[in-house]
């Protein structure tokens, strides 16, 4: 599970930059590991509700935190799932 932890953490870290990168309303991504956070520069719970609505469960750590705090056997390919999600919600 730890080799686990280390490695889809990497590439949840990575997969997060991006959007930082691509969405100007992302001000940064904090965390280590598994335990990660978007701040954005206005309110998440649009988001938060619009992710819902597709199916993908997120949590708030305040107005303008997005909150991932996924189960250690997650995989690369959940990260990505969450990701195309994600980038649903941005866009709409």
């Amino acid at each position: 599970i730890i080799d686990n932890v280390n490695s889809v953490g990497k590439y949840l870290e990575k997969r997060l930059d991006e959007l930082v990168e691509k969405y100007d309303f992302i001000e940064t991504r904090r965390g280590c590991g598994l335990m990660q956070g978007l701040v954005f520069n206005c309110p998440v719970a649009p988001y938060i509700q619009k992710a819902l609505d597709l199916g993908l469960v997120l949590i708030n750590a305040g107005a303008e935190i997005i909150r991932f705090i996924p189960p250690l056997i997650i995989t690369e390919d959940h990260v990505d799932e969450m990701i195309t999600i994600l980038e649903l919600c941005f866009q709409q």
